[in-house]
């Protein structure tokens, strides 16, 4: 079994989401970036585009996110985002 964290995906109007997770994938300037639990402390820039991560439940989801940064620290990844919202898989 996966191990989870928490992700908290913010923007200064709402919380987009908010749960445990077993990855995530953020889209910063230099390409794609994993995340998994136990990840290494880290702050990078996060890119408008597609979050994906994989929630307790197995199943995949999808952000789509402004400009912002991320923040891995012990207590879980943390997105600051200019905007976002859940994305339906049929858009993509």
């Amino acid at each position: 079994m996966a191990r989870l964290f928490h992700f908290c995906v913010l923007s200064s109007e709402k919380t987009i989401f908010e749960g445990e997770v077993s990855s995530v994938n953020l889209p910063t300037p230099f390409g794609s970036v994993g995340i998994l639990a136990r990840h290494a402390p880290m702050l990078c820039a996060v890119e408008k585009g597609l979050v994906r991560c994989t929630g307790e439940d197995g199943r995949q989801l999808r952000i789509l996110v402004g400009d912002g940064v991320a923040s891995m620290a012990e207590d879980g990844l943390t997105l600051l985002t200019a905007d976002g919202r859940l994305s339906d898989p049929e858009e993509e």
